[in-house]
């Protein structure tokens, strides 16, 4: 009842609105007004948020074991055939071409004649060769012409085989050496009075035979080699030697700052001359350990030998010697270095007629004792094109040997000893390289010479200085420059008073200009001028023995 009254009063009230909106339905506009209101803030009811929980997953079973059967179906199959293939691949060729053949010819003045040949396997496989020749000789020399020949003859040949990891080689080489004895005295030669037979001359003949076997890689944590060696020498009058050595060496890498090595070397050496027939034996043993960090390299060894040379007042025959060595570089412009060390020297006739080549005959053969050496120095390298090196050592030496001429022949020249000598020697080395256009190497030595017996240092320089040059102005031409100074060289000379009968005397300064040039026409041709003692200086390495003056030689060789 309630809604129906409400209704009623709606309608009464509405009727006017109804009627209004008939009459403006005819095309009446009448003006309307809404309010907006900004402040007004609806707001709802906070609802609770239902929270499900997240439904259970079923847990997994274990795995259980399975069986399964397994039938056995014979098939008639024929068996797979795999055929290997190489792989080809394209090897990029190299840049220089190698030739197994190379030989050389020339001639010049004082009647030299030039040639050398070689002839090498330039494939490495199981088997390795290379034979050589050289000879060289000058029909004619500074004194009497012929009379003062010389000439030098070398043939030889070395093999070697690869295994896996080892290489096994093997050499044989023949060498024969002519000399004259033209160091003699101009006056003799003039005298009407005396009569002159003639020059006399020396011819050493040499055979050396080596075999051994050493690892190939060189790089793994042990290397090593060893080695037999065989040789026999022998002159023109009585003096022969034979030798024969063993020597072996071990070079141990357990990391990369750490290294070691253990060198055993044995000689026995027979000697037969005028005024001996003896045995030498020399046997040392050399071990090492150096330490690398970085910039810091420390080398400390032991220098152990036993050898049986007679000499008045030896207490043994075994010698140990320290061996200290450091070095370190603060940049590659600077760094320093040291040493502290002792050796003794082997020396045998071969290398005292290697030495000089005008000996006669000797009363003894000794070793040189190294009782200790003292170095040290700086070294360092600008720019990459400067490397410099300086430095002082001082040196006891006992049993140093001299070369002085005999008083039986002024032509010969025999051995002289002196129990101790102290030797101060300051070096430096210079070397200098601009791209490939220009190489430089230079060395300047300074000695003093502190003797005990002898009166000087008989035929040793008191100083030296060499330069070498290499220029390479055009593509395929090389040019050689080299100058040799040596200076200070006294010379024992025998005079006709009994009371004094030695004197020195200075030798002349030593100048020798070099000058060397190769130039490569094909690959396979090319030409060569070589000249010497350009200066033309009556230069005297031992004395009464002038060189030959100005020689120049000139060639070709073929590669093929």
């Amino acid at each position: 009842m309630r809604k129906l009254k409400i209704f009623f009063a709606a309608l009464i009230l509405g009727a006017p609105g109804i009627a209004s909106a008939q009459i403006q339905n005819r095309g009446e506009v009448q003006d309307q007004e809404f309010v907006i209101r900004k402040d007004r803030v609806l707001t709802l009811p906070n609802q609770p948020r239902v929270y499900e929980k997240l439904p259970v997953l079923p847990q997994p079973k274990g795995l259980s074991d399975f069986n399964y059967t397994v039938n056995f179906y014979e098939l008639d199959l024929p068996p797979v055939q795999l055929k290997a293939e190489p792989v080809q691949k394209t090897y990029r060729r190299d840049i220089a071409d190698r030739y197994p053949g190379f030989l050389k010819a020339g001639y010049g003045n004082f009647a030299s004649p030039l040639l050398e040949a070689r002839l090498m396997a330039t494939e490495v496989y199981d088997w390795n060769y290379s034979f050589n020749l050289k000879h060289q000789s000058f029909g004619k020399g500074p004194i009497l012409g012929e009379e003062s020949k010389e000439s030098h003859t070398n043939l030889g040949g070395n093999a070697s085989y690869f295994l896996d990891q080892i290489e096994v080689f093997g050499g044989l080489e023949w060498a024969q050496d002519s000399y004259s004895f033209y160091g003699i005295d101009t006056s003799v030669i003039n005298d009407p009075n005396l009569e002159f037979t003639g020059i006399q001359g020396n011819v050493f003949n040499t055979i050396r035979l080596n075999a051994g076997f050493r690892d190939i890689e060189k790089v793994g944590p042990i290397s090593y080699q060893g080695k037999v060696h065989f040789q026999n020498f022998k002159d023109s009058y009585l003096a022969k030697e034979t030798e024969i050595g063993l020597q072996g060496e071990a070079v141990f890498r357990p990391s990369d700052d750490w290294s070691g090595s253990v060198n055993l070397s044995f000689f026995n050496t027979s000697p037969e001359d005028r005024d001996y027939d003896i045995s030498r034996n020399y046997f040392a043993i050399r071990p090492r350990v150096v330490y690398q960090l970085d910039a810091f390299q420390f080398t400390a060894g032991l220098n152990l030998i036993l050898e049986n040379d007679s000499v008045p007042g030896k207490s043994s025959d075994f010698r140990i010697f320290p061996l200290l060595k450091a070095s370190y570089q603060f940049a590659d412009e600077f760094g320093f270095f040291g040493e502290f060390s002792g050796d003794v020297i082997r020396n045998t006739y071969y290398s005292f007629a290697m030495e000089n080549p005008f000996i006669g005959p000797s009363a003894q053969l000794l070793n040189t004792i190294n009782n200790y050496k003292v170095a040290g120095g700086i070294e360092g390298t600008v720019q990459n094109t400067v490397d410099y090196r300086a430095g002082i050592d001082v040196s006891r030496f006992n049993q140093m040997h001299f070369f002085v001429n005999s008083g039986a022949d002024t032509s010969r020249f025999e051995l002289v000893y002196d129990d101790r000598v102290t030797v101060f020697n300051i070096n430096a080395e210079l070397g200098v390289r601009v791209n490939e256009l220009y190489r430089l190497s230079s060395r300047l030595d300074l000695f003093q010479y502190d003797m005990n017996l002898q009166a000087e240092a008989w035929h040793r320089p008191t100083w030296q200085v060499g330069i070498n040059n290499q220029v390479f102005p055009l593509d395929g031409l090389l040019i050689q420059a080299n100058l040799n100074f040596m200076g200070g060289i006294k010379a024992r000379t025998i005079t006709s008073n009994p009371e004094v009968p030695f004197s020195s005397e200075k030798l002349k300064t030593i100048a020798d200009l070099q000058l060397k040039a190769d130039y490569q026409i094909t690959e396979k041709i090319g030409v060569f001028v070589e000249g010497n003692n350009l200066l033309n200086g009556q230069n005297m390495r031992w004395l009464n023995y002038p060189v030959r003056g100005v020689q120049l030689i000139g060639g070709a060789w073929l590669k093929f």
